[in-house]
């Protein structure tokens, strides 16, 4: 069998391929449901430690559960957007320091365990090579910029990473040529494709050749036409809705009393808000007592209140999940009601698609100004190219989808197994690499 992992800022899937047929996802289970991926995510709780009194990690939905049972814990998540960070080394969590790379490996080695046979694939994993996802270009976060530097650096923590959780044979392939490995196999003929993934913190295009004629390259590279993305995809869309429809209703705007001065509520907050999985590092006695402080002289005390609830409680997930229900209900629908309620915050928001494309333009514009300078270094134009594969959750977005329809036509878009094309096409990649 052949093996491809894709670790993701929000889900992460295991797929394997056998030495003929279609790719298959691992299932992975959890208090008696099956899931085809598996939550990026950690938490954990003070009293929960292992025989030396290090701090134990819950990974994946038993994490979810375990926050949401409302225990005093710390919930980590998109740890894949700090990959090019070099300030980030490690966190201290209850008295236990771990590295980046420690908090990687939890969350592999969680879903290997939620397998159904996770003794035989954790031997498999350490005696073959396994091809892991990687974004065609990694940044600082989703909101930096890309640099070869930061790159480099990135891959090589994710490697040294995995292969602390058992995996000691790792080798990288693009997301989006991973997905082009995934839609090639329904096509009885060769086409020029440009493949756009779109994960959590990166959007990603791959211009390249796919078909029957292009299965015996061992190496997919030659295939390659043009590569690029740009650090902004997912996450960043939320982040414009918390702006938008959560801020202002956590005081973002106003202003409190400071002797005979009137003082804005400290801006920065809020720009952390906006990546809510940094919630847990604004939870510290210094922010804390400032809020505090202000919440009485403050023109809006119930919204300070609740802000400081959303810090102290740690309710970022909470948020995270009233604004992803709404930006998906807004790929079907003209309008949603956001609604996030949770102790002293009780927000509801009527949320139109129109005005959610105009809070997102500068994303759109970037993502826009990326494919067109693919296409440029490339020298080929939009009329060339055969199909447009969208995959990854923000292709669903239709805004994001009027990019392509407006530059390639309506009827080049495809999309398919748009959360788990990637896993799949990496199993792919590993039996076209290492087949005999």
């Amino acid at each position: 069998m052949f093996i491809g992992l894709d670790f993701g800022t929000t889900n992460s899937a295991l797929a394997l391929a056998p030495a003929k047929g279609p790719a298959q996802l691992v299932p992975l289970h959890y208090l008696n449901q099956e899931f085809s991926t598996f939550r990026s995510i950690l938490y954990f709780e003070d009293g929960h430690r292992d025989q030396n009194g290090r701090s134990l990690a819950f990974a994946g939905p038993q994490a979810i559960d375990a926050y949401l049972e409302g225990a005093d814990g710390r919930l980590i998540q998109s740890i894949k957007s700090y990959l090019a960070n070099p300030d980030f080394t490690s966190t201290n969590i209850y008295s236990s320091r771990f590295t980046l790379e420690n908090l990687v490996g939890f969350v592999v080695a969680g879903m290997i365990d939620a397998t159904p046979y996770a003794g035989d694939l954790t031997e498999q994993l350490r005696q073959t090579p396994v091809v892991v996802g990687r974004p065609a270009r990694f940044v600082r976060n989703s909101l930096g910029q890309a640099s070869d530097v930061a790159d480099a650096f990135a891959v090589g923590r994710l490697a040294a990473a995995l292969k602390g959780a058992g995996l000691p044979d790792v080798q990288f392939e693009f997301e989006p040529v991973a997905a082009a490995f995934a839609y090639e196999q329904a096509l009885d003929h060769d086409e020029l494709v440009l493949i756009g993934d779109f994960g959590g913190g990166t959007s990603d295009f791959c211009l390249l050749h796919v078909g029957p004629g292009m299965r015996d390259v061992k190496n997919r590279a030659e295939t390659i036409i043009a590569v690029s993305g740009v650090g902004l995809a997912g996450d960043a869309f939320d982040a414009r809705i918390v702006e938008h429809c959560i801020a202002p209703k956590l005081g973002k705007g106003t202003s409190y009393e400071s002797g005979d001065k009137d003082l804005p509520t400290p801006s920065w907050i809020y720009d952390s808000l906006k990546r809510w999985h940094q919630l847990s590092f604004l939870n510290t006695y210094k922010t804390r007592k400032m809020l505090e402080d202000i919440g009485p002289k403050s023109e809006s005390p119930d919204d300070i209140a609740a802000l400081l609830h959303l810090i102290v409680e740690n309710r970022g997930f909470d948020m995270y999940r009233s604004v992803e229900a709404a930006k998906v209900k807004l790929s079907a629908n003209e309008g949603t009601l956001l609604e996030f309620k949770s102790g002293l915050i009780n927000i509801e928001s009527h949320v139109d698609r129109a005005e959610f494309d105009i809070w997102i333009a500068p994303e759109l514009e970037e993502i826009a100004r990326c494919v067109d300078k693919l296409l440029d270094d490339a020298g080929t134009s939009p009329d060339k190219i055969d199909r447009v594969f969208l995959t990854g959750g923000s292709s669903f977005i239709p805004a994001v989808r009027d990019i392509f329809a407006q530059r390639f036509g309506q009827a080049k878009l495809a999309g398919g197994n748009e959360l788990t094309s990637v896993a799949t096409g990496l199993a792919l990649s590993a039996r076209q690499r290492f087949s005999a």
